[in-house]
């Protein structure tokens, strides 16, 4: 395997993990929106949803898949920031409140691993010399 080869696969992993994560988080997430009353409850779970396919066409345009770029670490943390926003908006309403800790529980591990694996895959990618 070339020096190139083995970049393209770390580099598509990486995207992969990441479109992973959002795709189904925004399909779960996106999916609670269509039982919530108010508008202020439907805006983080459609936000989610929205960051899973904004992530998706991301990851399927061009050559998107191969490239190390720092796209996804930006899209995930914006994912993160989206489910503080559905904290925020709806902390003191009892029925609308649970998926937003799950999705804590859920984005801020991921968020952590997603800036890990970016900086290793680039040190790893440093060493071969790719």
């Amino acid at each position: 395997m070339t020096a190139i080869d083995a970049a393209s696969a770390l580099n598509r992993g990486f995207n992969l993990l990441v479109t992973s994560i959002l795709g189904l988080a925004g399909l779960a997430f996106g999916t609670v929106g269509f039982t919530e009353k108010d508008l202020t409850d439907k805006l983080d779970d459609f936000g989610l949803l929205a960051m899973g396919v904004i992530t998706l066409v991301w990851y399927l345009m061009g050559s998107n898949r191969t490239k190390r770029t720092v796209v996804p670490v930006v899209l995930i943390v914006v994912a993160l920031a989206v489910q503080f926003v559905g904290v925020g908006f709806e902390h003191d309403d009892k029925e609308a409140f649970g998926d937003n800790i799950g999705g804590l529980f859920l984005f801020i591990p991921a968020v952590i691993t997603v800036i890990y694996q970016y900086w290793r895959t680039g040190k790893l990618l440093a060493a071969a010399g790719g």
